[in-house]
């Protein structure tokens, strides 16, 4: 996930971020931010991007320059083709109705003078809603050889090391598939509903049908019946997961 400032006030960067950081980290997700106080910095970052389904744009309007956050947006739009999220924060609460006239298709417009951290965690709520929608069955595509496999994340079980092979085995609700990559390569593929429960072993939180004790061990039983031990590291992260789940 990526999320993009556009500001002229080094003070409110901060802010978006403090408030950016604590709403990611509670919910556990990988993002990145990047910020600009310049107009053309933020569109050439945005140009070099090569996808932009995850991407989340926060914009002033008033950035002091001769072209402002509304010119910015409609900018995006021509380069993202509307598959990004975009909020307004600013100052001037009255301009909201010249953002509409812009056709920008935005997530929200905020006012920095009232409640700006309660309204940014409620659009940051609903584009990580529509982020996780978004990605959760966008089918994943692998390669083995001459075999191409597509896969749709909520049907993976999970996912082992095949050490012997060098490869990784994904288990899905239909088939296994054997494809040449390591656990760090697929886990770069993957959504929020997977979860790394030991060195070897990556499993679908959707999947885990309970979790069991056996002595000081333990497993998380998944859709099919199958048995996987939680590294002790894991245990807590797991057990959180569960819960909330």
């Amino acid at each position: 996930m990526k999320i993009i400032i556009c500001e002229d006030k080094a003070d409110i960067i901060s802010e978006l971020t403090r408030i950016i950081d604590s709403f990611m980290g509670s919910n556990r997700i990988r993002y990145t931010i990047e910020a600009f106080r310049k107009y053309d910095a933020a569109l050439d970052y945005i140009r070099s991007l090569k996808s932009y389904e995850d991407c989340l744009y926060i914009l002033d309007i008033d950035l002091k320059q001769d072209r402002n956050g509304l010119q910015l947006g409609r900018e995006i739009r021509t380069i993202d083709d509307y598959k990004g999220e975009m909020v307004f924060v600013t100052a001037h609460i009255h301009q909201v109705n010249t953002v509409f006239k812009y056709k920008l298709r935005i997530l929200d417009f905020i006012d920095k003078g009232y409640n700006l951290e309660n309204d940014l965690r409620e659009a940051l709520r609903i584009f990580l809603k529509m982020y996780m929608e978004k990605f959760k069955n966008e089918p994943l595509v692998f390669r083995s050889g001459t075999e191409v496999y597509m896969v749709k994340p909520s049907d993976i079980v999970w996912i082992e090391t095949d050490k012997q092979k060098k490869k990784i085995i994904v288990h899905t609700v239909r088939e296994d598939v054997s494809v040449p990559m390591t656990l760090k390569d697929i886990q770069e593929m993957l959504g929020s509903q997977f979860i790394q429960i030991h060195r070897c072993t990556i499993v679908n939180k959707d999947h885990i049908v309970k979790l069991e004790h056996s002595g000081d061990d333990m497993y998380a039983v998944l859709t099919g019946d199958v048995k996987e031990i939680v590294s002790k590291r894991k245990e807590k992260e797991v057990a959180l997961c569960c819960t909330q789940s």
